[in-house]
């Protein structure tokens, strides 16, 4: 046991190197535990659309939106998720795809689901970035209201 503790004095940088891989694994695990998101690669996400109770929500800006975007997505952005959460009410026993940019945003867009009640949120692994590299359909006409903006 001594051995071991003056190697990882003695070789620090390397103790420390192994500690930050070991956080990052174990991050990269525990996330979607945590945030209750699960991430999928575009792909998977059209299957998982194809079924007809399924939310895809754009977490993005306005601007960002109005340069393409997923059809039939939900657009709310991230910012305003939290006081406009009750505009997805109907949709807390559906599954529920998030994406962003990049894939960071959706992440806690989920985190906030998650504390209103739904449970079956996956997030575009890399966004709308990756959706377009996979050749994927983007939609740049009027964004689809929920119902709950369609009545007001």
């Amino acid at each position: 046991m001594e051995q071991f503790i003056n190697f990882l004095f003695d070789e620090w940088p390397l103790s420390l190197a192994f500690v930050f891989i070991v956080i990052l694994i174990g991050r990269s695990y525990l996330e979607p535990i945590m945030t209750g998101v699960k991430n999928i690669k575009p792909q998977d996400a059209v299957r998982i659309m194809n079924n007809d109770n399924t939310l895809v929500l754009d977490v993005r800006l306005e601007k960002e939106y109005k340069e393409g975007h997923i059809l039939g997505a939900v657009h709310i952005p991230l910012g305003a998720l939290a006081s406009r959460i009750n505009e997805l009410d109907q949709y807390k026993d559906s599954t529920v795809i998030i994406y962003c940019h990049t894939g960071m945003r959706s992440k806690q867009a989920g985190s906030i689901l998650k504390k209103h009640g739904f449970k079956d949120m996956y997030s575009i692994d890399g966004g709308i970035g990756a959706w377009t590299a996979a050749n994927l359909p983007v939609n740049k006409s009027e964004k689809r209201k929920s119902k709950k903006q369609k009545n007001a």
